[in-house]
C-alpha cells in the first residue's frame, strides 16, 4: 500500500524549496511531541526559553502542525522566501479564508460543521479556538499570526539561522541529481521509503496509505528539513503542487507494509510452539508450499529459528527478534 508519485519525466515538474514555514511547522510538530523524534533534550532548551505568554499561544496552536498540518505550514509561496514576507502574505488574505486554512487537520474540506465537531474530540481548548475560527475568524487570526510573530522572535529566528543553509546545500544537491539523474532517481536518494519505479518516470513511498498523485501538470515541489524524521510528509493541498517534505540526510532503511503482513501471516502459526511446516499447512489449511515458502523466508530474515529432528524440521519464533519487528512496524506507521 505505497504512495506513488507518477508524471515525474515532465520537465522542471519537481523543485527543492527552501520554506520558513515548513519548517517553522516541523518544529512545532516535534515540540509537542519530542520522544520519537529523539528531540527531548531541544525540546525542553526551547520551551524553558519562551515567555508565559508564548508558552500559551503555543499550546493553543499546535494541534495545526500534527499529523494533518494546517494550510500555512504545507504551503510554499517561493523556492525560498522569507519570514517577514510569508508573513504579510498571511496578513493580506481575507480574515475568514485564513481561518479556513487553519481548520484543514480537523476538516480539509473546508467544511466548517465537521471542523465543529471534530474539534470537540480534542479538548476545550482546542474547541473553543476552533469556535472562535469560525464564528470570529478576525480574533483567531489576530492570534494565530501574533503566534508566530512571537514564536519567530523568542526562538525560531536563531533556529532559522543555523538550519537555513543546511537547508539551501540539501536543496542545490537535489537540484544536481535531477539534472545529472531525473527526478526520480533524485527523490529516491532522498529517503530509504522512497523507490524509483522501473520505468514510467514515478516513484513510490513506502508508507500505510494506498494513494496515486499525477504531478505532470501541479508540479511536485521538495522541501528538506531538519525536523521532519523518522516523518516522510506528503502534503496534498487542492489547487497547490504536491509537497514532500523530507529529512536533510536518509534515514535507515524501513520494511514495506507487505513484507511486515507476510512476516505476521507465518509469525501467528509458529509464535505459541515450535511446529514443522506440515503441521501448519494442517492446522492453519495453507497450502504446504506456500507454508514452506513463507517459514523459509521468516528463518531468512531472522524471525524464525530452526531445529531438526530427524526428518522434520521445526521452526519457532525468535522472541528477540519479534520485538525488532515492533520497532520496524512503528517505524513504518511513523514515516
Amino acid at each position: 500500500m505505497p504512495i506513488a508519485i507518477t508524471g515525474l519525466d515532465a520537465a522542471g515538474v519537481a523543485r527543492p524549496v527552501v520554506s520558513v514555514l515548513v519548517e517553522l511547522g516541523s518544529a512545532l510538530h516535534v515540540l509537542r511531541d519530542p520522544s520519537h523524534h529523539d528531540a527531548a533534550r531541544w525540546a525542553a532548551g526551547v520551551r524553558a526559553a519562551m515567555s508565559s505568554r508564548l508558552v500559551q499561544a503555543t499550546e493553543s496552536w499546535l494541534w495545526t502542525t500534527q499529523a494533518i498540518r494546517s494550510t500555512p505550514f504545507v504551503t510554499v509561496s517561493s523556492l525560498d522566501e522569507d519570514f517577514r514576507g510569508r508573513l504579510e502574505q498571511l496578513r493580506a488574505l481575507p480574515p475568514r479564508r485564513l481561518a479556513g486554512l487553519l481548520l484543514r487537520p480537523i476538516s480539509p474540506s473546508g467544511d466548517t460543521r465537521l471542523a465543529l465537531r471534530w474539534s470537540r474530540s480534542r479538548g476545550p481548548a482546542v474547541t473553543t479556538l476552533v469556535e472562535t475560527l469560525v464564528e470570529r475568524p478576525d480574533a483567531a487570526v489576530d492570534d494565530f499570526l501574533r503566534f508566530l510573530e512571537l514564536s519567530w522572535q523568542e526562538w525560531f529566528s536563531s533556529e532559522w539561522r543555523r538550519i537555513q543553509p543546511i537547508l539551501a546545500a540539501r536543496a542545490r544537491r537535489f537540484t544536481d541529481t535531477v539534472s545529472a539523474h531525473g527526478a526520480a532517481v533524485a527523490l529516491a536518494t532522498l529517503d530509504s521509503s522512497v523507490t524509483a519505479a522501473g520505468t514510467g518516470g514515478g516513484v513510490t513511498i513506502a508508507k500505510v496509505q494506498n494513494i496515486r498523485h499525477d504531478v505532470s501538470r501541479r508540479g511536485l515541489q521538495v522541501a528538506p528539513s531538519t525536523f521532519i524524521r523518522p516523518h516522510l510528509y506528503v502534503a496534498d493541498v487542492p489547487g497547490q503542487p504536491l509537497l514532500l517534505i523530507h529529512p536533510v540526510e536518509a534515514g535507515p532503511p524501513v520494511p514495506s507494509v507487505a513484507e511486515l503482513l507476510g512476516r505476521l501471516e507465518v509469525a501467528r502459526a509458529i509464535a505459541t510452539e515450535p511446529r514443522t511446516a506440515g503441521e501448519v499447512a494442517a492446522l492453519w489449511n495453507i497450502d504446504p508450499t506456500l507454508v514452506n515458502r513463507h517459514l523459509r523466508s521468516l528463518a531468512s530474515a531472522g524471525l524464525a529459528l530452526t531445529t531438526r529432528r530427524g526428518r522434520f524440521v521445526q521452526y519457532r519464533l525468535d522472541m528477540d527478534a519479534v520485538q525488532a519487528l515492533g520497532t520496524d512496524l512503528a517505524s513504518l506507521l511513523l514515516r
